[in-house]
């Protein structure tokens, strides 16, 4: 099995391996069975979504079932330990198969209170997919399976176009993606702003 690192090279950014562990396998397994569920991926237009394709391209799924406590009682602990309080925490799973990319960004919200993005790389290793990195400011994520990476919502991001040799969906690049939405603690977190496209 190929190893990997993931080291984000950016203040008030965390990187968290084996965050599923042995229960990684069983959300993937999940996923892969809610292929019919999945809808083209959009990107806010203001007070609306659309599907924009020059902007991103993949596939969507909005629910995590089951998975989502499993899911939350692993990151909450940890936002704990990284001395994040938070409100209200979104989560989708996003499947990036072939020629599947999002230009840079930064991730609003209708509400304005994201603080904390997050990806976790849900595929196993060795990857069956190349490319799909994750470009934050100036930082270059190679994903690595069961890794964990937080950063603020408001740091200039995209993802890599992605190459699927396959083309099947079970060797996309899975992540599940994920805001955190202002807390007590997070008030005033981070200031700043982009005219990048937001989620």
């Amino acid at each position: 099995m190929a190893s990997c690192a993931v080291v984000v090279n950016m203040p008030e950014s965390w990187v968290i391996p084996r965050f599923l562990g042995s229960r990684r396998q069983e959300l993937l397994d999940y996923v892969l069975c809610q292929e019919q569920q999945f809808s083209a991926a959009t990107v806010s237009m203001g007070a609306t979504r659309a599907v924009v394709e020059g902007v991103r391209r993949a596939r969507i799924l909005e629910s995590l079932g089951n998975f989502e406590r499993l899911f939350l009682d692993h990151l909450k602990p940890i936002l704990g330990e990284l001395g994040l309080e938070f409100g209200r925490i979104e989560l989708q799973v996003t499947a990036s198969n072939d020629g599947d990319y999002f230009r840079s960004h930064v991730d609003g919200g209708p509400d304005g209170t994201r603080e904390i993005s997050f990806v976790y790389f849900l595929h196993g290793e060795p990857r069956p997919f190349s490319g799909g990195e994750l470009k934050i400011r100036d930082s270059t994520v190679t994903p690595c399976g069961d890794t964990l990476v937080l950063f603020p919502s408001n740091s200039v991001h995209e993802v890599l176009p992605v190459h699927v040799p396959s083309r099947q969906f079970a060797d996309s690049r899975f992540t599940v993606n994920g805001w955190i939405h202002r807390g007590a603690a997070l008030k005033g977190y981070l200031a700043g702003g982009s005219a990048c496209p937001t989620i």
